[in-house]
């Protein structure tokens, strides 16, 4: 499971998704509570999902209760850095992962979460630093997937491009998040 298959969205999402994306690959540091606030109303969303599938019924629609626990999470994410912190380390370690892992199947993806969850311990017990490396790895993976997404919706042949999930993309989401936590770092030093 591709955990950033965006092959359903519409164009006006994936744009827009690709310009969040780049935005946080640039201005990570700055942008960072707005990201967190994301990263949390999506996983508060995709959990509560998840969670709801096990219900056989209930009286109300799951997409509201997917979107209420979104926003809160989201919410407590954004007020309370820590918490975001640990969102934010914890997504940005699973998506790297499950990338990587990809072939591994549902072993891959425990793995991924294990770590997730060992990567957003380790990040609430440092600030800036991790903050521009997790927000230029989220957007140095994102854009690659997103920019794939809007081809797969263009009407030309892009059957010259490797696959989604070919080593050739991975190293180029490596490097693309090298290259941001390198720019917010220089930008970094150059206000202070």
């Amino acid at each position: 499971m591709n955990i950033m298959n965006l092959s359903g969205a519409s164009p006006i999402v994936l744009i827009l998704a690709l310009i969040i994306a780049v935005f946080l690959w640039i201005e990570g540091y700055k942008l960072y509570r707005l990201a967190v606030f994301f990263l949390g109303f999506i996983t508060g969303f995709m959990l509560t999902g998840m969670v709801a599938k096990f219900i056989p019924s209930m009286p109300v629609s799951v997409l509201i209760f997917q979107i209420a626990a979104g926003v809160l999470l989201g919410a407590l994410a954004f007020f309370v850095l820590k918490l975001g912190l640990f969102i934010a380390a914890a997504c940005a370690a699973f998506i790297v992962l499950n990338n990587i892992l990809q072939s591994l199947g549902t072993a891959g993806m425990i793995i991924a979460f294990a770590a997730a969850v060992v990567a957003g311990f380790v990040a609430t017990k440092a600030d800036k630093p991790v903050i521009i490396a997790l927000t230029g790895i989220l957007g140095g993976f994102a854009i690659p997937s997103i920019f794939i997404a809007i081809l797969g919706i263009i009407p030309y042949d892009t059957g010259f491009l490797p696959p989604e999930n070919s080593f050739i993309w991975l190293a180029v989401k490596v490097v693309l998040s090298a290259v941001g936590i390198v720019i917010q770092f220089s930008k970094d030093k150059g206000e202070d």
